[in-house]
């Protein structure tokens, strides 16, 4: 498999992990941000990852290679790292819209972009729009993949 897939099927974990815990309580936040109480963390990764990536009925092609959840985890880790800043960042770029009021699908979306795209230099800016992109269109309503390319070429600028 090629280092693309493989970074490919990464960041939709991370999109998973980024909407799950940004989408949920301040709690399951502050769990992934100070890894503490240690055990509970290492519990709700080790399950999300299980729920993720093993092979099921529904899912029979999951998969995530080790090096991939490295860069998923890392991924979603600077997200939550981020968030005011990210937050702060994307409002500018959201005319007449508030961050608070996006799609929850289209938040995660958004965050993960600009995550990579301000902070992840390796990756070329139009790889990432591009992946955020093919995202909205799999998780997305039908307007999603327009507005997020928009937003994250605003961003990218």
């Amino acid at each position: 498999m090629s280092n693309f897939s493989n970074k490919t099927i990464a960041r939709e974990f991370s999109f998973k992990l980024v909407y799950k815990v940004l989408c949920s309580n301040e709690n399951l936040l502050d769990l992934v941000l100070t890894k503490n109480p240690k055990a509970e963390y290492e519990r709700f990764i080790e399950e999300f990852i299980k729920s993720c990536v093993e092979p099921d009925e529904e899912h029979p092609n999951n998969q995530l290679p080790s090096g991939s959840q490295n860069f998923a985890l890392s991924l979603s880790g600077g997200v939550f790292t981020s968030k005011s800043t990210l937050e702060s960042e994307i409002s500018k770029h959201l005319h007449k819209r508030k961050i608070h009021q996006l799609e929850k699908i289209d938040y995660a979306l958004l965050m993960l972009g600009a995550y990579e795209i301000l902070y992840v230099k390796a990756t070329p800016k139009p790889v990432v729009i591009d992946e955020m992109v093919n995202l909205a269109k799999k998780y997305g309503t039908a307007d999603s993949y327009s507005f997020i390319n928009g937003t994250l070429d605003s961003i990218g600028k």
